[in-house]
Formats: structure tokens, C-alpha cells, sequence
């Protein structure tokens, strides 16, 4: 009697001992499930090494204050060269560009590059603020740009550094990047407006050599 209800009860603990491995290894494969298959909904959040906000990026997207530090973090390679470190910022910006822009970009970039090397140019740039274009994936970064050739500083204007971005696969790349110069505009539509209120003799004048 005592040995059937022994046998009665090692086969009860088998089954439990079965059945609790069974949901073990259900609950491992979920988790499996849940990390591979469904890792495109989930959204990775992100902290800057300098704590000021915490921004976000999701597959193909990305938070406003994403946009604005990477598009920052661009600007300083673009806007802040010197003979010394043109060719190293041009390399940097060239590793973050999107492969359909990386051939144009590569070569704008790497020839300001060459200029500013050549010239024996350095540039400071200051940014002052920032538009965001969150749907374009664009920022606008405003500041004042100082030029030095060797140790004479030569000009100072205001210059806007234009970022634009795209996200896929939780990866940032640079689709365009390009600075415009405001005052310049200004002053070339300025000197348009007055060639039209010249006499064709006036202006001849100005463009004569």
C-alpha cells in the first residue's frame, strides 16, 4: 500500500516537474519573440553624455531635440575648419552622409576643404539659434561666422547652417548640408534692385573692367 501511494506520487511530481519546465521554455521563447519580431515597435531612448534633455528615435524617426543636437554636433565640423583639421571634419561629416548624397557631398565638402587648407583659412563658427523642421527632417542653425587667414582676421558675417536628415533602421544620416549667407543675399538684391533704376549708360559703367 505504501509503495503504490509512493509510485502515486513520484509520477505526480514527474508531471509537475514536466509541466513547469514546458512553461519555462514557453516563457524563454516569448522573450525571444518579443526582442526579434517585434523589435521595430519599440523606441530607444537616449541620453547625451552632457545631461541636459532626454530625446528619442524610433525606426524611422526621431524627436525634435535629436534633430537639433545632431544637426549642432554637424555644424560644428562644417562651420569650424581651420588648414589643420579641414580634411579630419570632412572625413567625419562624410562617415554620418547618406549613401544617395555621400558622391556630391564628398566632393563639396572635401573641396571647401582643400580651400580652406590651401588658403590658409580658418573659420569660427557661433550659433545663436535654431529652427526645427521636424516633418523635413531639417534644421537651420543661425550664428556669426568670423574667416582669418593665417593671424589677420578678414571678415565676420552672419551665416545660417542648413542640416537636413533622415532616419532608418534607428540610423541618422545627412542628406544635405549646405551654409547660406544672408547678408550677401541682401547686398546682391540690393545692387539688382539698383542696376534697374540705372540708365543703360550707368550701368555699363559698373560693369566695365
Amino acid at each position: 500500500m505504501l509503495y503504490e501511494r509512493w509510485i502515486k506520487e513520484w509520477k505526480s511530481a514527474l508531471a509537475e516537474n514536466f509541466f513547469l519546465r514546458v512553461l519555462c521554455l514557453m516563457l524563454a521563447c516569448g522573450m525571444v519573440v518579443n526582442v526579434v519580431a517585434l523589435r521595430g515597435k519599440d523606441r530607444i531612448v537616449i541620453v547625451p553624455p552632457k545631461i541636459e534633455r532626454e530625446f528619442w528615435i524610433d525606426e524611422n524617426r526621431v524627436s525634435e531635440s535629436y534633430l537639433e543636437q545632431m544637426a549642432l554636433f554637424f555644424a560644428t565640423f562644417a562651420a569650424n575648419m581651420s588648414p589643420s583639421s579641414a580634411e579630419y571634419n570632412a572625413k567625419i561629416l562624410a562617415s554620418y552622409t547618406d549613401p544617395s548624397a555621400y558622391a556630391e557631398f564628398k566632393n563639396e565638402i572635401g573641396g571647401q576643404a582643400a580651400y580652406f587648407k590651401k588658403n590658409n583659412i580658418t573659420q569660427a563658427f557661433f550659433p545663436e539659434a535654431t529652427k526645427i523642421y521636424p516633418d523635413e527632417g531639417r534644421v537651420e542653425i543661425m550664428g556669426q561666422a568670423m574667416r582669418y587667414v593665417g593671424q589677420t582676421k578678414i571678415s565676420t558675417e552672419k551665416v545660417i547652417v542648413n542640416v537636413k536628415m533622415r532616419v532608418k533602421n534607428y540610423t541618422l544620416r545627412i542628406e544635405e548640408l549646405y551654409m547660406t549667407y544672408p547678408e550677401r543675399e541682401q547686398r546682391k538684391i540690393k545692387q539688382t534692385e539698383e542696376q534697374k533704376l540705372m540708365t543703360p549708360e550707368e550701368r555699363k559703367k559698373v560693369v566695365k573692367p
